[in-house]
């Protein structure tokens, strides 16, 4: 039995103790720890939970692929008239050209082509 004058150090709350495992590297076990709280009912860990969920991989909706093999084919045919520009293609066009990619990005945002397009800077 401890005596009067033994003090012992408060407990850790549940949410720092994830937080200290978490900064250890320890998430597996951080998650772990949470599922086995939330199961007692233990709420003070929820957003713990939603922190240390697994990612999720979600797959875009499927679109058209462009042909990169034509892409690279017009590269190869008209490199030198393109030399240090930005180019958009798109299976084997050219969609625009600009020197500054910013500029290239927003007209293919504006007309709606930049999904799908092959951007590069010719060198």
């Amino acid at each position: 039995m401890r005596s009067a004058s033994e003090v012992l150090p408060p407990p850790i709350p549940p949410a720092e103790h994830v937080r200290r495992l978490v900064e250890a590297n320890r998430v597996e076990e951080a998650r772990r720890y949470v599922q086995e709280l939330l199961a007692q009912g233990d709420t003070s860990v929820e957003g713990w939970a939603k922190v240390l969920r697994p990612p999720r991989v979600v797959p875009s909706p499927d679109r058209p692929r462009s042909d990169f093999a034509a892409d690279y084919a017009w590269l190869r045919e008209n490199r030198q008239a393109y030399l240090d520009r930005w180019v958009a293609l798109q299976d084997g066009k050219l969609l625009d050209v600009d020197i500054a990619l910013r500029a290239l990005i927003e007209r293919l945002t504006q007309r709606g082509q930049i999904d799908g397009a092959f951007i590069v800077q010719v060198d």
